[in-house]
């Protein structure tokens, strides 16, 4: 029987750096696969622009193999079944893929991997695909693993690959999943090929207005590198970004791999603790929300009377991104004003998001809804972001076109206009805002803070920090004061990419 390894490609569809295909064709023949779990894209936080990137990642992948001799292979099934199926047709050596810190059900599809390679005594060697790392590791030694694990070369394969008699499967149609029609005309095309396009523009044209940019939601759509899609679904890497950028000497330069920095912290909080997907960081914050299928749609539609809000919705529903300020606005406010439970908001922006990352968005949806107990708690006010980062109106004028002949002194806020009859049909059809911004923002403040004084929530807190927190290593005298103080802040970050 034929002796081969598998590259088992997930979310690393790239050829250019990738550890786990450099190893695979080390010493046996290497069959290229790509599975696709309809289980996993039936899940309500992926979506059909999602799915519609990610063929477009995948068909780039399979055009770079086939020019090294082995085209991708690609099945549609359970992953355990279909190596099933080669282990029949070949001698499997091992199995060489990414660590993938996806959402749980991937969490619980690996677990069951690993049982059956051990049962079959088929090697399974997983390989870093950010900074984020696997097993007991100490939030103290985290930031020197992530800087070593970067310092290493980018892997360039010249190896040209025997191509291997197994049978593949044509891409699906678009309704094998079931999802809405969802065409995100603005969205980005996928690909690795995109991906270097885009960067190369990014840093020579763009980051030098990458800072000053960085919150506006009209000007940080060209000023920002928009390569989160891309890191997403593994198009190109960490590393080679950081390199590229290396070259760049400008502040904006080193703001930006910060970003990148913060980008694999956020991660390694879910591949600490898988479950945080669902479960609150702090259990006196579970269930304190309500259920509102009103707002809900009226947020996610971009139609909840906050000029400024909406137009941000209907730009990222447009899109598929939107910068992280305005991200981190829009689920505050679904969170303190609309009162809505984070895992609902949580799950209607994954799927408006083409960069959907579970360890970044389930992280960020419980830290803006207050429930880590480690972050300050910020409730963003629309009016004021708006006046502050679209003074002008020029923003909500282009995504809220009913408002489009309001003058510049009350665009942010319609419904000051005297006479109420020029008010609706200036507006035409324009919503009022659906609930009272002060009151309800009021009302959160005061909620959350008579749970913090609830017996036992500081301990509790504690803890919290101690396995999630972020803080410099070097200064142990520093991070013990700052765990040993209950009213720490962890400071808030933009993770604009």
């Amino acid at each position: 029987m034929h002796e081969i390894n598998i590259c088992w490609f997930k979310k690393d569809l790239r050829v250019v750096d990738n550890e786990a295909l450099y190893n695979a064709s080390k010493d046996y023949d290497v069959l290229p696969l790509y599975i696709l779990e309809k289980e996993k894209w039936q899940q309500l936080s992926h979506s059909y622009r999602q799915w519609q990137f990610c063929k477009e990642c995948i068909i780039d992948l399979r055009e770079d193999l086939y020019l090294m001799g082995q085209p991708l292979i690609i099945r549609i099934g359970d992953v355990i079944d279909i190596f099933e199926e080669i282990k029949n047709t070949y001698k499997i050596k091992g199995i060489y893929s990414h660590q993938e810190t996806g959402d749980f059900l991937s969490y619980k599809r690996d677990q069951k991997v690993r049982r059956w390679s051990r049962e079959n005594n088929i090697p399974w060697e997983e390989y870093i695909q950010f900074g984020v790392f696997r097993g007991t590791l100490k939030r103290d030694k985290w930031a020197k693993t992530y800087k070593k694990h970067f310092e290493k070369e980018i892997i360039n394969i010249t190896k040209v690959f025997k191509a291997l008699p197994f049978k593949g499967e044509n891409l699906p149609s678009d309704n094998f999943f079931d999802f809405k029609n969802d065409k995100c005309h603005g969205r980005c095309i996928g690909g690795r090929k995109e991906a270097i396009k885009r960067l190369n523009y990014f840093l020579n044209n763009e980051i030098y207005s990458y800072g000053k940019n960085i919150s506006s939601p009209a000007k940080s759509y060209f000023s920002c590198s928009r390569l989160s899609p891309y890191i997403t679904m593994g198009c190109i890497s960490l590393k080679e970004i950081l390199k590229h950028t290396k070259s760049v000497k400008t502040k904006d330069s080193k703001m930006f791999t910060s970003r990148l920095f913060w980008h694999c912290h956020f991660i390694q909080k879910l591949e600490t603790q898988p479950e945080l997907e669902f479960k609150e960081y702090h259990p006196y914050f579970e269930n304190i929300r309500i259920k509102n299928d009103y707002f809900l749609e009226a947020w996610s539609e971009g139609k909840t009377g906050y000029p400024f809000l909406d137009a941000c919705m209907r730009s990222l529903n447009h899109n598929g991104w939107i910068n992280f300020r305005m991200r981190a606005m829009l689920m505050s406010f679904a969170s303190y004003n609309l009162w809505i439970p984070w895992q609902e908001s949580g799950l209607k922006l994954a799927q408006k998001f083409i960069d959907y990352e579970p360890g970044i968005h389930w992280n960020q949806c419980q830290m803006q809804s207050g429930t880590t107990s480690i972050n300050t708690n910020r409730i963003y006010n629309p009016i004021k972001q708006g006046k502050d980062h679209d003074p002008k109106g020029t923003f909500i004028k282009k995504w809220v076109p009913e408002l489009k002949d309001i003058s510049q002194d009350l665009i942010h806020e319609p419904w000051l206009i005297n006479n109420i009859d020029i008010y609706n049909s200036q507006t035409m059809n324009y919503i009022k805002p659906i609930i009272d911004l002060k009151l309800t923002s009021r009302n959160a403040r005061k909620l959350l803070f008579q749970i913090s004084l609830k017996k036992e929530y500081w301990n509790i807190s504690k803890r919290i920090y101690e396995k999630h927190g972020s803080r410099k290593p070097t200064n142990k005298r520093k991070t013990k004061k700052i765990i040993n103080n209950s009213t720490n802040k962890q400071f808030e970050l933009d993770l604009n990419l």
